[in-house]
């Protein structure tokens, strides 16, 4: 009968991309690391090891072919040459730009600060002419209070959802990708720091040569007559390592500290380790000299393509047929980019999968052919083969003409 008495308990509230919790903003807009360096996106471009793998993920996807074709029921695909966003998406996406220049602003941008976005422009029946890549400093982010859903709001003015392609990256909401630079920031940060110590040490590392050291005050004539006679018997490649006889209480001295001592080599490596691990690029990938056996470099290669490069191919193709095609048009029309030429091993291997295909009936002459970049030898090509010798256990072979 008292539980009316009682306080309701307050409702926790929930955080979310319109009230997100300290940490959050911290995370997604804060860019000072814990070395005291502020990490942004163009600070960490200096970083050689940061820019080499954006520089081999993003020129790795923008070499590949990207086009449209048309699906059939059944799920075959042919390629749609005579569709009006066929020249848009294999050639010339944008103005003065072509594919492979589009997309390599579009994954630079992706893998660097988690986003990527482009203005769409579009004709009268809603085909997409031209796919613009849009400087994320130019673009605002406003999430809706109620949908939590994102508008866009370029150069000052809002532009409508459908007119923009958006690539998110890591993500816990799906709705904005974590911004790489800042959530790696002590590791970045770090790897400034240690640029910025090192560039000190040899522009202020004064080193000197020879050093006599003596108890007594030697007047400068002195001291000028020792140098002179030092230099002349020590001094050149054919004076080095005779025997110096010190005398008046001279004393050599050896200058200790060097840059070995100091170890900021051996954190350079480590932290370029670290900066490779977070992007997925292996350190063959970076010209690092010995970081893999010669024997596991193409296993090496093959894992960077299907565990880095593919989830980022993947989550483009969905990007560019959800936002590019309309419900009704994925029904006869897909967009994807084509990643067999990064999956091909040596030419053995290759050919030895040919082989077995053909042999097993999974694939034509034509097809192996255009695989290989080659045209095809005519209808001729297009015929498939099986063994004569496939025959349930037991049994004899049946006869052609049988």
């Amino acid at each position: 009968m008292l539980n009316f008495l009682k306080k309701k308990k307050k409702a926790e509230v929930q955080a979310n991309l319109s009230s997100p919790d300290e940490w959050l903003v911290d995370a997604l807009f804060s860019g000072l690391s814990s070395s005291g360096v502020n990490v942004t996106p163009v600070a960490a471009l200096g970083v050689s090891t940061v820019y080499a793998c954006v520089s081999v993920i993003s020129k790795a996807i923008s070499s590949l072919p990207l086009s449209i074709h048309y699906l059939s029921p059944e799920g075959d695909r042919q390629l749609a040459v005579d569709h009006p966003m066929y020249n848009t998406l294999s050639l010339n996406p944008s103005k003065n730009m072509t594919t492979s220049e589009v997309l390599s602003a579009m994954v630079s941008n992706l893998v660097l600060r988690g986003n990527a976005y482009a203005l769409l422009s579009r004709d009268g029946l809603g085909n997409v002419r031209q796919i613009t890549p849009i400087e994320p400093s130019d673009i605002q982010l406003q999430v809706h209070s109620v949908t939590n859903e994102l508008d866009y709001i370029v150069n000052s003015k809002k532009v409508a959802r459908n007119r923009i392609l958006h690539l998110k990256g890591l993500s816990s909401s799906g709705v904005v990708g974590y911004d790489t630079t800042i959530m790696a920031r002590d590791t970045i940060g770090l790897a400034i720091a240690l640029q910025d110590d090192i560039s000190t040490f040899f522009k202020n590392g004064a080193k000197m040569g020879s050093i006599l050291m003596s108890d007594k005050n030697l007047k400068a004539e002195q001291v000028a007559k020792l140098r002179e006679a030092f230099d002349s018997r020590h001094k050149g490649s054919g004076e080095s390592y005779k025997t110096a006889i010190l005398t008046d209480g001279l004393k050599p001295y050896t200058e200790r500290f060097s840059y070995a001592e100091s170890q900021l080599g051996e954190q350079k490596k480590q932290n370029t380790q670290e900066i490779a691990r977070t992007f997925g690029v292996p350190l063959s990938k970076l010209q690092v000299e010995s970081a893999t056996p010669r024997s596991s470099v193409e296993e090496s290669n093959r894992d960077f393509v299907t565990s880095t490069l593919r989830p980022i191919v993947v989550s483009i193709e969905q990007a560019l047929n959800l936002s590019l095609l309309s419900p009704a048009q994925r029904k006869s029309l897909v967009i994807d980019i084509d990643m067999n030429s990064l999956l091909r091993g040596n030419m053995e291997a290759r050919y030895a999968a040919y082989r077995t295909g053909r042999e097993m009936g999974i694939l034509s002459v034509n097809e192996i052919r255009r695989s290989e970049g080659m045209n095809g030898i005519g209808p001729i090509g297009d015929g498939h083969i099986q063994p004569l010798n496939f025959a349930p256990l037991g049994t004899t072979p049946a006869s052609e003409n049988e």
